[in-house]
């Protein structure tokens, strides 16, 4: 019987959504990469970051690379500051560890600055950005998916939703948050499912970090709410994301969060 999930009416509708998570089809002067890496992943995989960075300015732009690595120690690693020529572009297929000498997993501030590293409201930036692995047991060929950039806002959203993913005995579910604030800041994660009652995980980030983790099981997946439960204090800059990932193959598709217009507790359902 076909499937058709209704949503409730306090979900934000999809032109509302604009205002808190734009994937950046224009330039801007700061950039977050919600997640990248150069890691080991589960069944042979080995997943990297070919990200590219493009100054579309008419003249020579500095950018601070900041790198926030998930359980990070709450102060980002020194920042490494490149000139990128007037609409130049930097690029690399292991951007993590070429470019910023990291491994491991974490988020990338990119940020157009001054002679001084100091804001510069007139840089324009844009950045694209895959993560990929080798096929495991297969001598040539890839899999990959796509984590856009994201520009920061100032509108504040204390609580954002996530559609798209599965979860089941082939496919894994990833679910992570990033804090690019100066603020330690807690979340809930919770994931819905027509099965089984929600799971729920909370988790306190540094200043500057990031973190993602697996949320097991076998029940599809219907909804899944991020909730920064930080109180006074709370970022309007932090991200949440979500990947499903094929157990065999590693293939893999993301989505990014976005704001609910109400606190509704409500989730999804699914209408046989």
């Amino acid at each position: 019987m076909r499937k058709t999930i209704i949503l409730l009416l306090s979900l934000i509708t999809a032109l509302s959504a604009a205002a808190d998570l734009i994937i950046p089809q224009t330039a801007a002067p700061r950039i977050l990469i919600p997640i990248a890496g150069d890691a080991a992943g589960a069944n042979g995989t080995h997943f990297r970051s070919d990200i590219v960075v493009v100054n579309l300015r008419d003249q020579d732009q500095r950018v601070a690379f900041r790198w926030y690595p998930q359980a990070g120690s709450g102060m980002p690693v020194a920042t490494r500051v490149i000139e990128i020529g007037a609409r130049r572009v930097i690029s690399s297929t292991n951007f993590v560890n070429n470019i910023l000498n990291q491994t491991g997993v974490g988020s990338i501030d990119i940020i157009g600055v001054d002679a001084q590293g100091n804001l510069d409201t007139g840089a324009l930036l844009h950045a694209t950005s895959r993560i990929w692995t080798p096929q495991p047991g297969l001598p040539e060929g890839t899999t990959s998916q796509t984590f856009p950039g994201i520009i920061f806002s100032s509108h504040p959203s204390q609580r954002k939703t996530i559609f798209g993913l599965r979860r089941g005995d082939d496919v894994r579910l990833n679910v992570g948050a990033s804090n690019p604030s100066d603020a330690q800041q807690r979340f809930r994660i919770t994931v819905f499912t027509q099965l089984q009652d929600p799971q729920i995980i909370e988790v306190t980030l540094p200043p500057f970090s990031m973190f993602q983790t697996n949320m097991p099981g076998s029940a599809d997946v219907t909804q899944i709410l991020v909730d920064n439960i930080t109180g006074t204090g709370a970022s309007t800059t932090w991200q949440a994301w979500g990947s499903s990932i094929d157990n065999i193959t590693g293939d893999a598709w993301s989505q990014m969060a976005f704001p609910l217009i109400t606190q509704s507790q409500q989730p999804v359902t699914l209408q046989e």
